[in-house]
């Protein structure tokens, strides 16, 4: 994993205009959305906080607030450096038995028809 740095983002994207990098996790939402909930911190120069506190503080945004985030920045000229992760959801058409012990304490993201994030391009939300 990369580390959101302010020096990384200039040392690694330069003049080379706006570029998006993906410094852990996913490189975007893939499988059965049902299953999984997708979430993003995007770092840029304008981010409040680097290293370690952003990864603690900056918000996980939804696949649709990601998007925006993304073209904001580019729509600015700024690179960013991406930090991914997903969540199982707890959705009755998920395959696993949750009643195993591997699934105890494990954090659950809502059901896809519970979920009121707006749908992005391939039915994640």
């Amino acid at each position: 994993m990369l580390k959101p740095t302010y020096e990384r983002v200039r040392e690694h994207f330069g003049e080379d205009g706006p570029r998006v990098r993906y410094a852990s996790g996913p490189l975007g939402p893939g499988g059965n959305p049902r299953h999984y909930k997708y979430f993003w911190q995007v770092f840029s120069l304008e981010s409040p906080f680097e290293g370690g506190e952003f990864l603690q503080h900056a918000p996980g945004l939804c696949n649709a607030q990601f998007d925006a985030e993304i073209a904001r920045l580019q729509g600015r000229g700024l690179s960013c450096m991406v930090y991914g992760w997903r969540l199982p959801r707890k959705d009755p058409s998920n395959p696993w038995d949750l009643s195993k012990a591997k699934w105890q304490g494990v954090e659950f993201a809502p059901a896809w028809e519970d979920d009121s994030d707006p749908v992005v391009e391939g039915g994640h939300k």
